[in-house]
């Protein structure tokens, strides 16, 4: 079987011993795909949006006609919801071509943590196109609660429904669990409230409707958890901004039988 994984830099393995110059294998769902002897497809690339996290794994799907095999599984763990992919109309000169990730460091040139450095060449590319002004601008007049949850519902539905519409496998959990877990959502006398309606009530069900394909961390103050609060919060041993080696192991193990479940479950 082929596991196909998607994700951010919690995915790739930013900041674990064997991530050098490709992804890592020691992450969860490489742990998930070696320990059961299943092929590992890893198209996670840090600092990646929930929309570039779905086009992504959908094209790795198409690229090696794995929708055309139901012996095929889809791993996702979905991402900050602050994170966006553009095309551009001209090539950007990273290697994804016209296509171009911003993330809030995007418009922020005085960061000095890991991701920062990490991306300094990119941000300095990134200035240099104007896109530091473009994203100053964009998470100023549109990027913001309500826009960021929408759009990764919609990416998280998108990809539910390629999956089921190809008769693909598929196991989603996420970094945070502020996707589904936030006051647009859950605080009804929050004033957002009144302008979700059901552009966001709508996303909510269907993903709910799927929830057994969802794994959620032990719940902790601010409900069920992503990977990287559960991490930090259990305190596991963590680079600059990542969760390490143990934490993965731990979480491979947390979820192996939710893993194994999915996979040989009939798909109809």
């Amino acid at each position: 079987m082929n596991i196909v994984a998607g994700g951010d830099s919690f995915v790739y393995g930013s900041e674990l011993k064997d991530c050098i110059r490709a992804h890592s294998h020691s992450t969860f769902p490489a742990l998930l795909a070696h320990n059961n002897k299943h092929k590992y497809r890893c198209t996670a690339w840090p600092g990646m949006g929930n929309d570039s996290i779905a086009r992504r794994v959908i094209r790795e799907c198409y690229v090696h006609e794995i929708h055309h095999d139901t012996d095929n599984f889809v791993f996702v763990n979905w991402t900050f919801p602050s994170r966006y992919e553009f095309r551009f109309n001209y090539d950007t000169g990273q290697r994804t071509g016209h296509w171009y990730g911003i993330t809030p460091h995007t418009a922020d040139q005085k960061l000095e943590n890991y991701v920062a450095r990490m991306q300094s060449e990119h941000i300095a590319r990134a200035s240099n196109l104007g896109m530091g002004e473009f994203a100053e601008s964009f998470y100023k007049h549109v990027g913001g609660d309500y826009w960021d949850v929408y759009t990764s519902l919609k990416e998280i539905v998108h990809l539910q429904n390629f999956c089921i519409a190809n008769k693909l496998k598929f196991m989603f959990t996420c970094a945070d669990n502020s996707i589904l877990y936030n006051k647009l959502i859950h605080n009804s006398s929050n004033r957002a409230m009144a302008m979700c309606d059901d552009n966001i009530n709508m996303l909510v069900k269907q993903i709910k409707d799927k929830q057994k394909h969802w794994f959620w961390f032990p719940d902790g103050e601010s409900g069920p958890r992503g990977f990287y609060q559960w991490a930090m919060e259990n305190k596991y041993p963590s680079g600059e901004t990542h969760p390490l080696e143990e934490a993965h192991e731990a979480a491979y193990q947390l979820m192996k039988d939710k893993f194994n479940e999915l996979v040989e479950e009939s798909v109809e």
